[in-house]
């Protein structure tokens, strides 16, 4: 009788053993992972965020939700130092990115930046070397420091209107950046923000900026000296912060009235802009043309900021009229810079 008892006691056990060996062990019961993304989910909230990428894919597309959890940030160091993704999608539901979590991505060239997104934190696309085409959304609050330090193939980069601070460093050494533009709504550009951006030549300062800092926009530091990069100039209104920081940093200021694609300055943007748009690149097109845009014609023309005025630019306005006049609400500042 006993030893049929412990017979069937070692079974019971048995089976639990196999039952056991058959279920998924997890080292951590709220990190799963599905196509080598690992995410740390959160039953409470029913949220969940990427918190490493394990596999070595050129393309990765987040999806917008894990099983029944929304994906909602990309974790600090997530794909830091991956050496093989060039092309990252991310959902509309993303709000936040973490402090370099995408750092030492050097063969990263695009990443899109959704309109949910809210904040970027700390040297999240540090030293990311082939990055290119930054289209910041315009619901973006947050830049922190360094955040895009060392991206020396991005030759523009608008900053959105709600983020009121660019912290020190946060676009420093941009090797290759032309235009840096700031929204309407940006008040402080801290010291040394956009230091070491040697190719830059347009500034464009809005009258919403109540401080720039000593050696904010338009120098390199080369130790121990801080000098002018060769070619740059301010554009902004006259008898605002932009003004004062380029007289008393020796940077030529070019008035300018913000109005992105229009033109011929009579307050709208319209066929009648694309089609002297498209004049002025005829006229320069011809062997012994000369221009009839100034400087700041020019910036209002270049929409897709290529420096270069052509039928391109004349494409993309009357692209912003059609939209506008079928009810998108965007200005034209959101509509040719952000995403």
């Amino acid at each position: 009788m006993k030893m049929m008892m412990n017979k069937k006691i070692t079974a019971i056990f048995t089976a639990i053993g196999v039952l056991f060996c058959s279920v998924p062990v997890r080292a951590n019961a709220d990190l799963m992972t599905e196509n080598d993304v690992v995410y740390d989910v959160d039953d409470e909230s029913g949220t969940c965020s990427v918190t490493k990428y394990n596999g070595n894919a050129s393309k990765v597309e987040i999806p917008a939700a894990f099983g029944k959890y929304k994906v909602v940030s990309i974790d600090r160091e997530a794909f830091r130092d991956n050496p093989d993704i060039e092309y990252v999608t991310l959902p509309s539901t993303i709000s936040k990115i973490g402090e370099s979590a995408f750092s030492e991505c050097k063969k990263l060239k695009s990443i899109n930046f959704p309109s949910s997104l809210e904040s970027i934190g700390g040297y999240a696309f540090n030293t990311n070397h082939s990055l290119d085409g930054i289209k910041l959304n315009s619901g973006l609050k947050e830049i922190k420091r360094d955040t895009f330090q060392l991206c020396i193939s991005a030759k523009t980069i608008t900053i959105p209107p709600l983020v009121e601070t660019i912290c020190d460093h946060a676009l420093h050494g941009m090797h290759s950046l032309e235009t840096l533009r700031f929204c309407e709504g940006v008040k402080k550009i801290e010291k040394t923000a956009a230091l070491n951006s040697y190719k830059i030549s347009r500034i464009i300062i809005p009258p919403s900026v109540e401080e720039i800092q000593e050696y904010a926009v338009g120098y390199r530091y080369y130790s121990p000296d801080y000098n002018l990069c060769s070619d740059v100039e301010i554009y902004g209104k006259k008898g605002t912060e932009a003004e004062r920081y380029a007289k008393d940093n020796g940077i030529p200021f070019n008035e300018f009235d913000f109005g992105y694609g229009d033109v011929n300055s009579d307050g709208k943007v319209d066929s009648v802009d694309a089609s002297a748009v498209l004049t002025e690149y005829s006229r320069r097109s011809t062997k012994d043309g000369k221009s009839k845009f100034s400087k700041t014609d020019d910036v209002k023309a270049d929409v897709n900021d290529d420096l270069i005025v052509d039928a391109v630019d004349a494409s993309l306005i009357l692209s912003y009229y059609s939209h506008a006049s079928s009810g998108d609400m965007r200005t034209p500042e959101e509509y040719f810079f952000l995403a």
